[in-house]
């Protein structure tokens, strides 16, 4: 290195040779002296060639360093992207496998097996170690199908089995189906837990449907006595909410649709079996006739030990639609002696009679009068019983931005329903969305009224109701001038009968709206 006396190579290998591990940079200090003044003596050195006066100098004549510069990059460093690595040598390597060679062999041990001489002689030797022979067990596989088939013996089959597509309980979201609650009266009354089944079955099912529906249950659960396999042998009729049937009215038509009803409970009774329908001949039961305005209804009580106001709770029971606990308040008085109430609290015993006429408090016995003898007509009051049965009809339902739709309106005892119809195609509302189904419960009923008298022969009249928001909202319908006036007094009459505290809330508010208009005025 000390020999050499080119320059540009030596300043060249020192910036190489510090460019690695320099990071103070003092090797740019020691050699800026001379970068200075490089260029000057290139030239001299150049000028010194040309005239061949350095005739001994070793490096005249060797090419290899004139191309050198001082600020070129060293063959040696190469360029990478993994700077904190470096390469080992092969000796470094050969080392390291050495060494790991020889603690893996210190590891190891090498043994040499032996076989001792036994003592022992082979007889000891077999009784004591001798080999066994593994008997291998035969696997069985069975299906699925196999081991519910063991499990389950041979069962009879239902009859009634082509009535379980009615039933409604695997109907995703609960759409399209009714839950109705059946009391059998041919179970034994020592059970009664089995005596109630309920039922949930699909809309589009026929009365004769659902009662096979029920036999399939029945057979199902295995409840005693056995039916009979003909359904045309039994019937559904109204019962109330504790299994009493209601012999008053006929039993449900088998060719009509179960939706068209709005019972939520019904009695499974059998035709031909004879029925406890409150006439002389019973033997279990006592007879109870009770007299109203409405007609004559007969009950049958277990036992004269009964009070007056249990009977009169049945009584008022049996018109669908009066809540006991709220509404008018209705008295009993004798057949006997018109006009003199009893107390509610004496005993069926203590009255010495079997026959009662049912007044309301505070008005006058009309049932002797001879209009109740005339037709019924749309414009008159339609009798108690009349009044809560369902029944509907078929009716306009206005709006506000679009067309009318007609609807079917289904009126009863315990709700209103409101049911979009399939409308014809070329009609303006089947562009528009469809009717969504609505259900008010007469609790929440407000006010019913004729709103409109158009010379078509057509009246509009508005139903009222409070919303689950506790808000009033209304719907407006347009039917005929008769048929407009007959539900509106059916209506009327469920709320006259219900006396809710809505409609107490509605009349308050309607009487503070119309004194705030005079006010404003």
């Amino acid at each position: 290195m000390a020999l050499l006396d080119d320059p540009a190579f030596i300043i060249a290998h020192i910036r190489h040779s510090f460019i690695t591990s320099d990071d103070t940079g003092m090797c740019e200090m020691a050699i800026m002296n001379e970068e200075l003044d490089w260029p000057q003596k290139k030239k001299e050195m150049e000028e010194k060639r040309k005239s061949n006066k350095a005739q001994f100098d070793s490096f005249d004549n060797d090419q290899g360093y004139d191309d050198v510069e001082i600020y070129g990059e060293s063959y040696e460093i190469e360029s990478s992207f993994d700077y904190s690595f470096r390469h080992r040598s092969n000796t470094a390597v050969r080392l390291d496998k050495l060494r790991h060679d020889r603690m893996t062999q210190t590891q190891c041990q090498r043994i040499k097996w032996k076989e001792e001489a036994s003592d022992f002689p082979e007889e000891e030797l077999e009784d004591l170690f001798g080999k066994k022979e593994v008997k291998e067990k035969p696997k069985i596989l069975k299906s699925s199908l196999s081991i519910q088939l063991e499990r389950f013996p041979d069962q009879a089959t239902n009859i009634f089995a082509e009535y379980a597509n009615f039933d409604g309980k695997g109907h995703a979201g609960g759409g399209g189906v009714k839950r109705i609650e059946i009391f059998l009266t041919m179970v034994e009354p020592t059970i009664p837990d089995r005596r109630f089944l309920k039922v949930v079955v699909t809309n589009n099912a026929k009365v004769q449907d659902l009662i096979g529906l029920i036999c399939w249950h029945y057979v199902n659960k295995g409840l005693q006595p056995e039916l009979k396999e003909n359904l045309e042998s039994y019937c559904l009729m109204i019962s109330e909410e504790d299994g009493e049937v209601d012999t008053d009215f006929p039993a449900l038509d088998s060719r009509e649709a179960i939706s068209k009803f709005g019972f939520n409970t019904l009695a499974l009774v059998e035709k031909d079996a004879p029925e406890d329908d409150g006439k002389p001949g019973s033997k279990d039961n006592i007879i109870v006739t009770i007299k109203s305005s409405d007609g004559e209804s007969r009950l049958a009580v277990d036992s004269t030990q009964i009070t007056l106001r249990q009977i009169l709770t049945k009584a008022l029971r049996k018109r669908k639609g009066i809540i006991p606990t709220a509404g008018p308040h209705y008295l009993l008085e004798k057949k006997s002696a018109p006009g003199v109430p009893l107390d509610l609290d004496l005993k069926l015993c203590e009255t010495e009679s079997m026959d009662f006429i049912m007044v309301r408090e505070h008005s006058r016995r009309d049932y002797l009068k001879s209009d109740r003898t005339r037709p019924y007509s749309g414009d008159r009051e339609p009798p108690l019983v009349l009044s809560t049965q369902y029944r509907s009809f078929r009716v306009s339902m206005l709006h506000k931005l679009r067309p009318a739709t007609e609807i079917q309106l289904g009126i009863s005892g315990d709700k209103i329903e409101i049911d979009p119809v399939a409308q014809p195609r070329n009609t303006p509302a089947k562009f528009w969305g469809k009717q969504k189904a609505v259900s008010i419960e007469s609790d929440r009923l407000a006010f019913c009224n004729i709103t409109d008298d158009k010379p078509s022969g057509k009246s509009t009249f508005r139903l009222t109701f409070k919303s689950p928001n506790h808000e009033f909202k209304h719907y407006d319908f347009e039917t005929g001038t008769n048929l407009t006036k007959q539900i509106v007094n059916r209506i009327n009459h469920i709320l006259e009968l219900r006396a809710s505290s809505v409609r107490n809330d509605y009349t308050l508010w309607r009487e503070r709206r119309h004194s705030r208009k005079a006010h404003d005025k």
